[in-house]
């Protein structure tokens, strides 16, 4: 069993949770960093305090050098996207790019460069044709629950399974450069020349409940209802 555990959470929904539940039947004191909590101040400025392990599923919090130091074994990151899509807006590229498959990546964080470290686990699966973002990133986090699970219960077993995870994965390599925050904001925006097939591939990759594709026309943006 777990002696000690950081689980660094981006979001508070169903995949979280049941990580979260997951993770308390394996460890005798967990503690819980979700995206609005003052991470520094309660989990890292804490004298001597240390953790087996650091784990972060979807969080965008990006650990520093003495942060990562209070991992006894590793700190681990669950990326929802595979080694050839880094950072932010994975899925939406994904789509765009009409690739055939999409997938999961589990690597070690060991600096504050971000989709660097070495990779322990890729899982990779189909994307359907008719397939919008929504659909996918909700996949997405299905699978990368899956893969949460698999790899935390290989820890839990024997820590020292790391170094074999990493020989597995050895000749997979992180590509393609990662794209900024900004870039994906201007990423939704539909170019008012836009052919149809184009115009109804970027509503494809980009239209969700809480993000919306736009046009801007005249100094005024427009977005999707």
């Amino acid at each position: 069993m777990f002696n000690n555990i950081l689980l660094m959470l981006g979001h508070k929904d169903v995949p979280s949770q049941k990580l979260v539940e997951f993770l308390k039947k394996k460890t005798k004191k967990i503690k819980i960093s979700y995206p609005s909590s003052n991470i520094k101040k309660k989990f890292f400025n804490v004298k001597n305090k240390h953790y087996d392990f650091i784990f972060c599923f979807r969080s965008k919090y990006i650990l520093r050098n003495g942060n990562l130091k209070k991992a006894k074994y590793a700190t681990i990151n669950f990326h929802p996207g595979p080694p050839e899509y880094k950072g932010i807006g994975c899925a939406n590229y994904a789509l765009y790019d009409e690739v055939k498959k999409y997938g999961v990546t589990s690597h070690l964080i060991t600096s504050n460069k971000i989709d660097e470290g070495k990779i322990i686990d890729v899982v990779r699966f189909k994307i359907k044709n008719n397939e919008n973002i929504s659909e996918l990133l909700k996949k997405t986090n299905r699978h990368l629950l899956k893969q949460a699970l698999k790899i935390i219960n290989k820890l839990h077993k024997n820590p020292n399974v790391l170094d074999n995870l990493i020989k597995k994965f050895i000749h997979i390599k992180w590509t393609h450069k990662m794209k900024s925050k900004k870039y994906l904001d201007k990423f939704y925006q539909i170019d008012i020349r836009a052919t149809k097939k184009n115009f109804n591939k970027k509503i494809r990759c980009t239209n969700t409940n809480k993000y919306k594709p736009y046009i801007t026309l005249f100094g005024k943006t427009f977005l999707l209802k």
